[in-house]
């Protein structure tokens, strides 16, 4: 049984890459005899990191090749499906779609979240490739209802949940986050995480995140700043911590997913811009809170019964505090975490029944 998998792979982002690890892990536990190819940004990395068979996504000759002699095409997770990021994401995706349907392969969105969807070009070109994918499900309940607006109405839709909440740290993943706690120094008053990156329509909230910061630093917190794609989340880390006046942290190490997740045990907050950082965080039971740049990330907290962080410092910093407060916090987002779990590990299932 071979499996080729679509996404947003072999880029360095610790989101995309733990969606990777999760998926091909909970169906191997379902099928040890499940084989995989990836379509990855850079094959090798790809191959180094999970150990994984990948080839170039750009290559269309190899993805054909590949497509032939698989069983299935996974195009998730993540948030593939959408224009914001630029016009050619979506059809970049939706033609790896069309071209598994063309060669008489079936095709499962596996826990995607779509949207947001703005130009026309790409609202028809989800209903046109969408609606004869053979299984659709979603992460969120607002990504169904863009699917319903969009047309989307043939294939059975589901709702699960991220892929990620089925992942569990090794002991060495736990041990290289303790050693990497213990090198900053760090152990003690109550840590902060943060996860920040560069967006340009919330340019501005800089100086206001900094503030609020400071604030808790004086009041017995400890910074520290996780980047979640190295290359791009750093330097906006770096940008934060330099309008702060108290001390701060970033951590330095190029980390693993599973590496991030054991990280984000030992915090007692989490700030996340990034959605994966948030689900991390959630997979520990970790309180966190989300500061909205993309509705992904109000789905997601909506999920856990909260709202995207106000934009005034002075709010903010009531928010963050009264999370912090909260003794039975993290035991209500473990108990939400348990039943995510079991809903994660049916997207596997539901991908294996589309092979006969």
């Amino acid at each position: 049984m071979k499996i080729a998998l679509s996404g947003y792979y072999g880029f360095d982002n610790a989101g995309d890459e733990a969606l990777l690890s999760a998926i091909c892990r909970t169906i191997q536990q379902l099928e040890p005899q499940a084989e995989f190819v990836v379509f990855s940004g850079s094959p090798g990395k790809t191959t180094q990191m999970h150990g994984l068979r990948a080839v170039n996504r750009m290559n269309p000759w190899q993805l054909i090749r590949e497509l032939l002699t698989s069983d299935l095409l996974i195009s998730g997770g993540g948030s593939l499906l959408q224009d914001v990021t630029g016009p050619r994401s979506l059809p970049y995706y939706i033609s790896i779609v069309a071209l598994a349907k063309a060669l008489g392969r079936p095709v499962i969105f596996y826990a995607q979240g779509i949207g947001p969807i703005n130009r026309n070009f790409s609202k028809w070109l989800m209903r046109k490739v969408a609606n004869k994918v053979d299984f659709i499900t979603l992460r969120d309940e607002d990504s169904l209802l863009l699917l319903r607006e969009l047309g989307i109405n043939r294939p059975p839709i589901k709702v699960t949940a991220d892929p990620v909440f089925a992942l569990e740290p090794s002991p060495f993943d736990f041990q290289k986050a303790q050693s990497i706690i213990d090198k900053l120094g760090i152990a003690g008053p109550r840590l902060l995480g943060v996860s920040v990156r560069p967006w340009p329509a919330l340019e501005g909230y800089q100086p206001i995140l900094a503030k609020v910061l400071d604030e808790l630093v004086q009041k017995d917190c400890r910074v520290v700043f996780i980047p979640m794609d190295y290359s791009r989340d750093w330097p906006e880390s770096k940008r934060v911590l330099d309008l702060m006046n108290e001390k701060g942290y970033i951590i330095q190490e190029h980390l693993s997913s599973l590496e991030h997740i054991a990280l984000l045990s030992h915090f007692d907050l989490l700030v996340g811009m990034r959605l994966h950082s948030l689900i991390f965080a959630a997979n520990r039971g970790v309180p966190f809170a989300g500061i909205a740049y993309d509705p992904k990330i109000v789905a997601f907290l909506k999920s856990f019964g909260l709202k995207p962080l106000p934009d005034k410092s002075d709010e903010i910093l009531v928010e963050l505090e009264k999370l912090l407060a909260n003794p039975d916090l993290s035991e209500d987002i473990s108990s939400r975490v348990r039943a995510m779990r079991s809903r994660a590990v049916e997207n596997a299932s539901l991908a294996l029944s589309l092979i006969q």
